[in-house]
């Protein structure tokens, strides 16, 4: 169904649930979506709002002619479309959010809803369903419990942390407990279920990972080792053939028996046994090898779609517990999550025989990708300190190898955590620091050597990853002049990337926007961001809201 007729869909069924009386009354203000416009006390005031985001980012790669994927072509224009429309009729709700870009309507059309949510008030109980987000822990823009939507790093980490996040099929509850007294407040039960999971989207072209790469060479490999062998037993067939053709012309019959004879080897090589006669062997080598290659030459096209296990399966779907309070001043929560992880690990030993299943067949069932299985035990904590804000997550990741021994499976690890804000005494500014990290445990149990390189978890750094995010805002001329930087630093892997902004707003709808990336690593073969480390760009938009 092409977009038009979505968002025509969409406004028809809106204004005939509500009772639509005059169209003067609809309410654009960008600053009140999500207010509840039916409590104004107006009998004709309607509670469908509308608003909108419509942008255009033109982007230079400065080094775009050295990185795989770009070629020539180092600028990109990306236009991009946004609308919401929002319900509130007191005791339901409904709110929808489209997102139109190329990349969505090309390669995810599902996407073009962005988020479909239907709400029911009941009280101290809210019930929604729908195509959603969902955002667990304290962090900002930052999170180690955070599992249930999964991220698009099709662009990296450059768009907003919700932006990257990708919609699922769920259902939420959230009771408010009816308890409010000096040392408890704000208690929240809340319980989220998935029937399905979506699962990352690793980047391409100069944002393809080098796992990906890595994979998708090894993958490659494999096929075109079972290729030439192939190619090699078309070559057996064709030499048997022309000799026992040139011995049968000649009618040297007793040479042609011995010649096949010595040949057996060859035959049963192939699955073809042995035959009666002469004719009937060098007949039935020379189809099957021929219709063998053919086959695996026909199959090795597909071969890439198969490989990734099919997570639109029940036996996917994701659910969790969490329970948020405040005590004082401090505001707390647990959170349980039962799931899988969102990036496949991979079994070594399962490939070769997927690759040449597949070749032979067209199928493969026993595959060498996984989404391991985890649970996610959680607590985070957020409270004021003086002029600080300080924030907090801890989480508990208990997998199937416990023991630690089973390289092809993610092993048990803890992640955590920690940052604050504040805001500064000057030019209206505002510094954000927070730090991450997680450490793999029981890291040094794989019995074998030899799979020690190919463990999941292995990295050459060792078992434990930390960044720091720094984020520092600032504003002037009564907020038309917002600069603004972002860096990252990875310690073990030693790589920094800086992502400056500058948001000039000459009109309170309108903003041109400047911005940039700048990556350095300390070593392209062992730094976590090593394949990107041409990828820096400078960036101007335009953006009108609505």
């Amino acid at each position: 169904m092409k977009i038009s007729k979505i968002i025509t869909l969409a406004v028809i069924s809106a204004a005939l649930t509500t009772g639509l009386a005059a169209q003067e009354d609809f309410d654009f203000g960008f600053d009140d979506f999500g207010s509840d416009s039916s409590s104004s006390g107006s009998g004709s005031s309607l509670p469908v709002e509308f608003s909108g985001k419509l942008s255009l980012d033109v982007r230079d790669y400065l080094m775009a002619g050295d990185v795989d994927g770009i070629g020539d072509t180092k600028i990109t224009a990306t236009p991009n479309a946004k609308l919401g429309i929002n319900y509130d009729g007191g005791k339901a709700g409904a709110d929808l959010q489209l997102k139109v870009n190329e990349d969505t309507i090309k390669n995810h059309p599902i996407d073009v809803i962005d988020e479909l949510t239907l709400a029911a008030y009941l009280g101290n109980f809210t019930l929604t369903a729908g195509k959603m987000k969902v955002v667990w822990g304290k962090g900002d823009k930052l999170h180690v419990i955070d599992n249930f939507n999964s991220d698009d790093y099709s662009d990296f980490i450059i768009p907003d942390y919700l932006d990257r996040r990708i919609s699922t099929p769920m259902i939420r509850g959230v009771y408010a407990v009816p308890l409010n007294s000096r040392a408890i407040s704000n208690v929240m039960i809340e319980g989220v279920y998935t029937p399905i999971m979506p699962v990352d989207r690793l980047g391409s072209g100069v944002w393809t990972p080098a796992k990906s790469a890595e994979l998708t060479s090894r993958v490659k490999n494999t096929a075109t080792s079972n290729i030439k062998t192939l190619v090699e037993a078309k070559a057996d067939a064709a030499k048997i053939a022309a000799t026992a053709t040139a011995l049968t012309a000649a009618g040297e019959n007793d040479k042609l028996s011995a010649y096949i004879t010595a040949n057996q080897a060859t035959l049963a090589k192939y699955g073809l046994g042995t035959y009666a006669t002469a004719t009937e062997a060098i007949k039935n080598y020379v189809a099957a090898t021929e219709t063998a290659y053919l086959l695996a030459l026909n199959n090795s096209s597909s071969l890439a779609d198969g490989v990734y296990p099919d997570t639109n399966k029940f036996e996917y779907g994701q659910g969790g517990l969490r329970v948020t309070g405040s005590i004082g001043q401090v505001d707390l929560g647990v959170s349980y999550y039962y799931g899988h992880y969102k990036q496949p690990s991979v079994n070594a030993l399962k490939m070769t025989n997927y690759v040449s299943d597949y070749l032979k067949t067209g199928k493969g069932d026993d595959k060498f990708l996984a989404y391991d299985r985890k649970q996610t035990f959680g607590l985070e904590f957020s409270t004021i300190l003086w002029k600080f804000n300080l924030r907090g997550e801890a989480a508990y990741n208990l997998t199937d190898d416990v023991a630690g021994d089973d390289p092809w499976v993610h092993n048990n690890s803890i992640q955590w955590l920690g940052g604050f804000d504040i805001d500064l005494p000057f030019w209206d500014a505002n510094l954000n620091v927070q730090e991450t990290g997680t450490y793999i445990l029981k890291n040094g149990d794989i019995e074998d050597g030899r799979y020690k390189l190919y463990d999941v978890d292995y990295s050459s750094t060792g078992y434990s990853n930390n960044k720091i995010v720094v984020n520092f805002t600032t504003s002037f001329l009564n907020g038309k002049l917002a600069p603004e930087v972002t860096a990252l630093y990875g310690f073990e892997h030693k790589d920094l990337v800086v992502m400056p902004k500058v948001t000039i707003k000459p009109a309170s709808s309108f903003k041109i926007i400047g911005s940039g990336l700048a990556m350095w690593t300390y070593d392209e073969t062992e730094s976590e961001f090593g394949s990107w480390h041409k990828n820096s760009f400078v960036q101007l938009g335009a953006e009108v809201s609505f």
